[in-house]
């Protein structure tokens, strides 16, 4: 496996000044004000965050001592912008580069200016599943100082990165082929709920890096997990919301597939956060992927 882990994500969103306060008072996320946009941050994948050119970032959100994890845009509509996927080093970039090109994509080198932005040695870029800019990075500079929560919050990454991300989309077989065939994850496994049949792909220990569901009716980001340490951290979460009055997505409940004890919230760009801890690490050596038809408890639709 070439690529790593999930290293950031860039968020589209009507109402950055709102995200940032949801970010810090109800996640627990470091909210950092920012200067001027990300490079490259302009495109708009299919469907979902259509960005206007020259809006800046507003807000940079740190959870580890990565300068940052995610980022705050300006946009219409709510959802992810930019996939940053983490690499061993250069020779990895050019590998994974060749591969890109052999399945005719188009890939483009970053520039000083936009490796400068995401606090990067090198990096790639091209458009991915859902029109969603894609980078492949290597040599993240950390940050000087250590990550304080403002909520005490600690925040399970390290090797296995940022969390994961669940798209939705009419073409989920197309996405996953991609992933699998060309980026190289693993099908952990599937899970076919009343609500959807979802595709769960990994690139490290963590179950999933990045899902895909499919769906007819829109196509965009579904949610993004954001784990915790304890489960006490998880009802902490919870109570947050209730005392933020942050609509739920689904209930308190534990998935059969990676063993999350999560909750699932609405943010205010629309998209959904999970709050999760306790998922399972995969042994590449021994995992068997299996289709889920139910949760163990729990994780009922709200709304």
């Amino acid at each position: 496996m070439t690529i790593q882990s999930l290293g950031y994500l860039g968020i589209g969103t009507p109402d950055p000044s709102a995200w940032a306060a949801y970010a810090r008072d109800v996640i627990g996320l470091a909210v950092e004000p920012a200067g001027s946009a990300p490079a490259g941050d302009t495109a708009a994948p299919a469907g979902d965050c259509a960005i206007t050119p020259g809006n800046p970032v507003s807000y940079r959100l740190r959870m580890d001592q990565h300068p940052f994890r995610m980022w705050l845009t300006p946009a219409r509509t709510g959802g992810v912008t930019v996939i940053g996927w983490e690499v061993r080093d250069g020779s990895a970039i050019d590998e994974m580069t060749v591969r890109l090109k052999e399945a005719g994509i188009d890939v483009s080198v970053g520039t000083d200016e936009e490796c400068q932005d995401r606090q990067v040695a090198r990096m790639v870029h091209f458009s991915g599943p859902l029109g969603i800019r894609t980078e492949l990075f290597c040599g993240r500079r950390l940050a000087a100082g250590q990550f304080v929560s403002p909520l005490g919050v600690d925040f399970v990454t390290g090797d296995q990165g940022l969390g994961h991300v669940v798209m939705k989309t009419p073409h989920v077989q197309d996405a996953v082929d991609f992933y699998c065939d060309v980026l190289g994850f693993r099908l952990s496994d599937t899970a076919d709920y009343p609500w959807g049949t979802f595709y769960f792909l990994g690139c490290n220990p963590r179950h999933h890096s990045v899902a895909f569901i499919r769906s007819y009716k829109n196509e965009g980001t579904h949610h993004i997990l954001c784990e915790v340490t304890t489960p006490e951290d998880v009802g902490r979460a919870l109570d947050r919301t209730r005392e933020h009055e942050v609509p739920l997505m689904a209930t308190l409940g534990k998935h059969a597939n990676d063993g999350m004890f999560s909750f699932y919230m609405t943010s205010p760009a629309g998209f959904g956060i999970e709050i999760g801890a306790g998922g399972v690490q995969v042994d590449e050596e021994t995992w068997v992927s299996r289709t889920y038809t139910a949760d163990i408890w729990g994780h009922h639709p709200v709304g």
